[in-house]
């Protein structure tokens, strides 16, 4: 990995990356200076490297270790990380990176060029860092990027893993009035307005879900709701009741969902945490006994059963999709919590 730089004012501004891969971590000092800056079309392939040469001659830019590599850019570029010490980034830095698909950056970066993200439509995932001001850049990022977007938000140790739906723009024409009228689709404008100041506002996020549940697809629906959650930075008592109203509506679904997902975490989160360990705790309020043709259920027995039954389809689920990690945890958990011996009938 190399880098093209100059040094104005002991920081460290990056005028290029040069690698064979697809991924870069931009380092936080060169030289013992930090860096703080990315230069404007840093990564986009329409830059004339016949001028960075030309300023390298003049001594204004510099260059790290002699390995000589092709420059990082345009639909190559995949996943980048910034660092702590970074500020400032350039106008167009992404232009055109086709590719990008994941973005790590820290609160302290406060100054964004225009069109920064400009043909970039395959961005995935953001990372942010916040410090303790818990102030940032993202709305500026999110507003850019008006695709379905999944943020990591870390704070003081903890995470949030939020969800930001998709937005676009339609223009529709008013014939009579003679004008143009501008119609906004999808939950993701609203989503993306969630800020107070610089400041990312968790409640005003979490009361976006009724919007959501009206206009986004289910399974985003239910990813936002689990992500919340597992992930509760910020969650309060009455938006988290919410959340686990939906799924509790929807666990076949729910359920469904977090197998084709085929993440182990989710998917322990789902049934140890959620499916017993919030829904079992409901068990009191089921009547103490109901006579049943051929059989006695007891106080919390008819959760079970739907637990239990539940709990089956979705390993089935699982076999059938051929996720073997998945399958062998569900059997377990199976045979954990419904135990054959707890069965009984009377005839």
């Amino acid at each position: 990995m190399r880098f093209a730089y100059e040094i104005q004012n002991k920081t460290v501004k990056i005028r290029r990356c040069y690698s064979y891969g697809e991924e870069i971590e931009i380092p936080d000092s060169l030289e013992g200076y930090p860096v703080t800056e990315l230069a404007s079309y840093i990564f986009s392939a329409h830059w004339e490297e016949r001028k960075l040469a030309e300023e390298a001659f003049a001594g204004q830019v510099h260059f790290t270790g002699e390995e000589e590599a092709p420059a990082l850019c345009g639909p190559r570029l995949r996943k980048v990380h910034l660092p702590s010490t970074l500020q400032k980034i350039g106008a167009y830095a992404f232009y055109n990176c086709s590719s990008l698909e994941s973005v790590s950056f820290h609160g302290g970066l406060k100054d964004l060029g225009a069109g920064l993200f400009t043909g970039c439509h395959r961005v995935k995932q953001l990372k942010l860092t916040l410090d303790h001001t818990g102030v940032s850049c993202l709305q500026e990022i999110l507003m850019e990027l008006n695709e379905e977007l999944r943020l990591i938000l870390c704070r003081e140790n903890r995470e949030a893993r939020l969800v930001f739906p998709e937005f676009y723009e339609e223009g529709v024409e008013n014939t009579p009035a003679r004008i143009l009228m501008t119609q906004m689709h999808g939950s993701g404008m609203h989503y993306r307005n969630c800020f107070y100041g610089k400041q990312f506002d968790f409640h005003a996020y979490d009361s976006c879900f009724f919007r959501a549940k009206a206009q986004e697809r289910a399974g985003l629906v239910l990813e936002l709701a689990a992500s919340r959650l597992r992930f509760p930075l910020g969650l309060g008592a009455k938006e988290k009741a919410a959340y686990e109203s939906y799924l509790t509506e929807h666990l076949p679904e729910a359920g469904a969902w977090a197998v084709e997902q085929r993440d182990m975490g989710l998917l322990r989160w789902f049934i140890e945490d959620f499916l017993i360990g919030i829904e079992g705790s409901k068990e009191k309020e089921y009547p103490a006994k109901k006579e049943y043709p051929g059989k006695q259920i007891y106080a919390g027995e008819e959760k079970h059963l739907g637990q239990k039954e539940l709990l089956r389809n979705i390993l089935g689920q699982a076999a059938e999709q051929g996720f073997t990690e998945g399958s062998a945890f569900l059997l377990d958990a199976l045979h954990r919590h419904f135990p054959a011996a707890e069965e009984s009938f009377e005839f």
